[in-house]
């Protein structure tokens, strides 16, 4: 019982620590401009019919995990609607971690979401 008190409270820290300081890009324009300056993603936004921006995304776990985080969907450069991001995880893993992330779907699922 004390093991199992002694990591939860180690991967509430982690996540404490995680999230009280989040990564620069805590803005969907922030976030936009940081992706688009990667000459990898820059072919992403040029083809890209539409686009889904998630600027901080929060994930953590002890053998079973998760993640969330809120965006807003992009198409033609402008805001469509909003979107949230949930994952779950089984397996190996301890710890928590924050990070943005940017995606596309298919045309209907802009279109009708």
């Amino acid at each position: 019982m004390r093991t199992f008190r002694f990591f939860v409270s180690l991967v509430l820290m982690i996540l404490v620590l995680n999230f009280s300081n989040l990564a620069y890009t805590d803005t969907y324009s922030n976030t936009i401009e940081v992706f688009k300056k990667s000459p990898v993603v820059q072919t992403f936004f040029k083809n890209a019919y539409g686009y889904a921006v998630f600027p901080s995304v929060g994930k953590g776990g002890i053998g079973i995990g998760g993640a969330y985080g809120k965006g807003q969907v992009y198409r033609g450069g402008k805001v469509t609607g909003t979107a949230k991001l949930f994952k779950a995880t089984i397996g190996f893993q301890l710890g928590g971690q924050v990070f943005s992330d940017i995606s596309s779907q298919s045309i209907s699922w802009l279109h009708y979401h």
